[in-house]
């Protein structure tokens, strides 16, 4: 496999990855490859049952191939796997799943890619795995006495996978929101979110409230303008107003505070206050992880990734479906036509500056 040299190869068949191979191709960019470590698809069937999305159908396609019709506004987690499937078949360029990357490194030609079938070379690389591969738990979870059952949101499945009576849900985003809500009907549900919710209709005037964020350029806006700062200072809206309504009628109880510590059954609250638990979900994020990336200057001292609108410093390395890579909403679906485009553009100037 080593022997040989591809143009660009893209870690992840993700959105990310297969809107930049798409993109790709109609740059003239020929000689690419896209590897995962799984089944195109297969991290949305992991998540939750009852999952689905918050973005319409409008807003859930890739460049080129619309999302298709169905009897929900939005899709759920089976149809975004099998949309991201049919995708990766309709592409010009080759997708190998089950074939993860354990170490990227430069190499003379370019980049070296160790996978399990022995090493990929490529003169250009796209890093597209996604911020959202290793769960965030707090160190206090550790602390917590084994009897007291916990979950981390990228394990959850269904409400039966936690244990009747009380559960604390940890996290203030659109997954604790959620799952608050589909616990609440089997279980004791209290919420312990960093900060007073902020929340957004589902629609607006009959029309779904993504469409009104487009149109005021909301979606759209710069990763470094006002708008994106003010949205990472107050944290992301939540989606719906049903967990309102539970928190209103009682159904739902609700704490404001950030876990730093836990003994027995207890965690530790930032404000000096200690919350009793018999069970935790943990909707609390996740990190990228990067650990297989071994390229001088592509990470911070942090690893986290080191960037300019998605172009590393390293040369022929990029990134994709990072959070604020360009604007508000570049690490979700809507947000990687543009993105991609650029990241192909810049891609095609490489290859033809090496030629020259």
């Amino acid at each position: 496999m080593a022997d040989r040299v591809h143009d660009v190869l893209v870690v992840g068949a993700g959105q990310a990855g297969l809107g930049t191979a798409w993109w790709l191709a109609r740059k003239g960019v020929r000689d690419v490859v896209v590897v995962d470590a799984a089944e195109v698809g297969g991290s949305w069937l992991r998540r939750w049952e009852s999952l689905q999305l918050f973005t319409p159908r409008r807003f859930s396609g890739l460049p080129g191939v619309p999302f298709p019709d169905g009897a929900t506004p939005t899709p759920d987690r089976v149809e975004m796997a099998d949309y991201l499937h049919g995708y990766a078949r309709r592409l010009d360029v080759p997708v190998r799943s089950w074939t993860p990357v354990t170490r990227v490194t430069t190499h003379p030609v370019g980049f070296c890619a160790e996978t399990r079938e022995g090493p990929v070379l490529a003169r250009q690389v796209v890093l597209a795995t996604g911020p959202f591969t290793r769960p965030r738990v707090p160190a206090a979870a550790q602390e917590l006495d084994p009897a007291v059952a916990q979950l981390h949101s990228a394990d959850y499945c269904r409400p039966a996978d936690l244990p009747a009576g009380p559960v604390l849900v940890v996290g203030g985003g659109n997954s604790a929101a959620q799952l608050a809500v589909e616990l609440s009907a089997t279980h004791e549900v209290t919420v312990l979110s960093p900060r007073e919710p902020r929340f957004l209709p589902e629609r607006v005037l009959g029309v779904s409230v993504y469409w009104w964020l487009l149109l005021s350029g909301v979606l759209n806006a710069g990763g470094d303008s006002w708008v994106a700062r003010g949205i990472r200072r107050r944290g992301d809206a939540i989606i719906g107003r049903e967990l309102r309504r539970l928190r209103g009628d009682g159904v739902i109880g609700w704490r404001t505070g950030r876990v730093v510590g836990a003994d027995g059954d207890r965690v530790h609250l930032d404000d000096g206050r200690t919350e009793q638990v018999s069970a935790v979900l943990w909707c609390t994020g996740f990190l990228p992880e990067t650990g297989w990336i071994d390229v001088p200057g592509a990470l911070d001292a942090d690893g986290q990734p080191v960037h300019d609108r998605g172009a590393s410093p390293v040369a022929g390395l990029h990134w994709m479906g990072l959070p604020w890579q360009t604007r508000v909403n570049s690490s979700i679906i809507d947000g990687v036509d543009r993105d991609a485009r650029r990241t192909a553009r810049r891609i095609r100037r490489q290859a033809r500056s090496e030629t020259v």
